[in-house]
């Protein structure tokens, strides 16, 4: 077993220890799915917020008002995976070692690039929809794109499937889903067909190259494969076809919530632009991060890490919000005292030559004093009751920061910042499992079950597609744990590899397409995509239940995984 000194050691047997994790991995992965929302007392509550305003987190008036509050503490993808983190290392389960290896990573695997490629290009994305880019293109699709829904559709769809080969499923979801929100509110369409064909699209077409999905880049690395020769030739039939494919599968899902015709919009599109500077620049910034990252990604040995392109992006974007927010706020406090001083100037008062208003008032003064009057003036007796001062607190000083940078906060408020402690955890979580001794456990069972290149990729796809990937911490956790069972010696080296090479390339390129189309299974946390995309629609009024997410996913998530197979398993005979 891994010390705490930092070795990497796996130990080769199960123990208690073994089976605790498993079991907070289980438990964590069910509160995930289904988050648990509970009160807590009315004492513990006031108890925390006090806590909170003796910390000077919030102020002594927002104690007050939220103390008369039901306090509530959810167990969600929030909290459940820190929770689950903190007790396994309370536990001497899993020890700091197991944290550094599920953040930092290996040689092959990284944890730490998926996240800041995550969070770099969700700030750029955000902080472009902020400008109003993507509501005037949505304007503008929604005019050009003529009467007919339905053909409407079949570009969007089309659109789609050729952008996600190129950029990938995490950039065209940023993008994309708030453009959707944008077309169907202005259009008064039902966003259904529109927003499940988007998210399809990019999770099936994100197999064909190795820099469209963190996935592909792992199992890529993993077994030192060539970008082109080892990975494309074998995904790209088993991305498109199923893509193909999944097009009239939506069309009959949805023909009668896609209009065959359209109302044509007459509004201008460009009037939704409230930052044109910032969409020119963001826009281009965009760009210009993908066409890096894409070509970056043919280096060999991974001389070009993805934090080395997204990261020096991501800051870009936001000391650009800065400088805007800040020019901006120039500009109005110039404003701002130039309408004071001409407002002062209208206000004065013309004395006539020779005079001093301020003799004027002394002599005022004079005469109301010896008529008894003395100290009339109400400069001399303020009649405003004395305020009760605010503490400073947290809060205060960030609502302060917002009103002096109020685009850099939107941009900063909508990122989906609690979803990296979620990745983070789960990546620590799935390490345990391999340093726990049940990699080997599973690789055996593995080894078992793919005996042929047929049960192999079969068995594969399906278990990475439809049981890991929705299960086990979202496509990229699933990965980790499929890579190192077919690494282990138990799987690469079992006796059904060693007679039949065929089997492990069946299960590699299965494990390949599974992990592509598991990230839209039937949940959320199939992928951080699809987190991702249930966040931004939320954020665009469009609320998709859990239960609504896996039964439209059911029939294209089954023909996807069952085409792609079968197509892999005849490229493994054809080509191996």
């Amino acid at each position: 077993m891994s010390a705490p000194n930092g070795a990497q050691l796996q130990q080769d047997h199960l123990n208690g220890h073994s089976g605790f994790l498993l079991a907070v991995f289980c438990v964590v992965s069910a509160f995930v799915i289904w988050p648990v929302r509970i009160p807590l007392p009315a004492v513990v509550g006031r108890f925390f917020l006090r806590l909170l305003e003796r910390g000077r987190i919030i102020s002594a008036s927002a104690y007050d008002e939220r103390s008369a509050r039901t306090v509530y503490f959810s167990l969600s993808l929030k909290t459940a995976p820190v929770i689950g983190v903190i007790l396994l290392l309370a536990t001497t389960t899993i020890h700091g070692s197991t944290i550094k290896l599920g953040i930092k990573g290996d040689e092959t695997i990284k944890p730490y690039d998926v996240l800041v490629l995550f969070i770099s290009l969700a700030y750029i994305s955000i902080a472009l929809d902020g400008t109003g880019a993507l509501e005037a293109v949505a304007l503008w699709v929604s005019k050009r794109g003529g009467s007919s829904g339905r053909l409407l559709f079949t570009y969007l769809y089309s659109f789609f499937l050729l952008t996600a080969c190129i950029v990938g499923n995490d950039p065209l979801i940023l993008s994309g889903t708030p453009f959707l929100g944008y077309l169907t509110h202005h259009t008064k369409l039902q966003p259904e067909a529109w927003i499940f064909s988007e998210f399809m699209a990019a999770n099936t077409a994100s197999a064909v190259l190795v820099s469209s999905n963190p996935t592909n880049i792992l199992i890529a690395g993993s077994f030192s494969l060539n970008y082109l020769t080892d990975f494309t030739k074998w995904t790209i039939l088993p991305s498109i076809v199923p893509a193909i494919l999944t097009y009239p599968i939506l069309m009959v899902m949805f023909w009668n919530k896609i209009p065959k015709t359209l109302t044509p919009l007459t509004d201008d599109p460009w009037l939704k632009l409230r930052d044109r500077p910032g969409a020119i620049a963001l826009s281009l910034l965009m760009l210009v991060t993908v066409a890096v990252l894409v070509g970056t990604s043919f280096v060999p040995h991974q001389a070009v890490e993805v934090w080395m392109v997204t990261a020096p992006a991501g800051v870009l974007a936001f000391s650009f919000n800065i400088a805007r927010d800040w020019w901006d706020s120039k500009a109005q406090r110039n404003a701002a005292v130039e309408q004071t001083a001409d407002e002062n100037a209208k206000n004065q008062v013309v004395h006539a030559p020779g005079t001093d208003p301020r003799q004027n008032t002394a002599t005022s003064d004079s005469s109301n004093s010896k008529s008894g009057h003395a100290g009339f003036s109400p400069t001399l007796r303020p009649t405003a009751k004395p305020v009760a001062r605010e503490t400073t607190s947290l809060m205060s000083l960030m609502r302060r920061l917002a009103r002096r940078f109020p685009g850099t906060t939107r941009t900063i408020i909508r990122l989906p910042i609690p979803l990296l402690p979620f990745a983070m955890c789960e990546f620590i979580l799935v390490r345990g499992l391999q340093q726990r001794g049940w990699i080997e456990v599973f690789a055996r069972g593995f080894a078992n079950a793919c005996t042929t290149p047929a049960m192999a990729v079969f068995f594969m796809g399906f278990v990475s597609a439809a049981f890991l990937c929705p299960l086990a911490g979202t496509n990229i956790g699933a990965t980790i744990i499929l890579v190192e069972i077919m690494r282990h010696p138990a799987f690469s080296q079992s006796a059904a590899v060693l007679a039949d090479h065929r089997v492990l390339l069946a299960a590699i390129y299965a494990v390949a397409m599974g992990s592509n189309i598991g990230a839209f299974s039937y949940t959320f946390a199939g992928s951080l995509a699809g987190l991702l995309w249930r966040d931004l629609l939320a954020d665009k009024d469009i609320k998709v239940s859990q239960l609504k997410f896996a039964l439209i996913n059911a029939v294209p998530l089954l023909m996807q995984i069952t085409v792609s197979s079968a197509i892999v398993l005849g490229e493994v005979y054809w080509f191996a």
